[in-house]
């Protein structure tokens, strides 16, 4: 049997730090262990930034994209 995840999808575009980090904490914690979250924005530093955040508080970076500016992270929570 396969289990099909719902992916949650948080856009960030034109928002700078603090901003992204703070929504990714927010979505997060809404969601339940396991769960995959997308995050997408167009400023790279809060992608780094949001990779650190995750990596640091336990969660999984499944994916971590950068093109230029725009950013894509996959993440499943712990």
């Amino acid at each position: 049997m396969v289990k099909i995840v719902e992916l949650k999808v948080l856009d960030c575009s034109d928002l700078v730090c603090p901003l992204p980090v703070a929504k990714t904490k927010k979505m997060l914690n809404s969601m339940q262990n396991s769960e995959i979250l997308e995050v997408k924005g167009d400023f790279s530093e809060a992608g780094e930034n949001i990779k650190r955040f995750a990596e640091s508080h336990g969660h999984k970076v499944v994916e971590f994209k950068l093109e230029g500016e725009n950013y894509s992270i996959i993440i499943k929570k712990k």
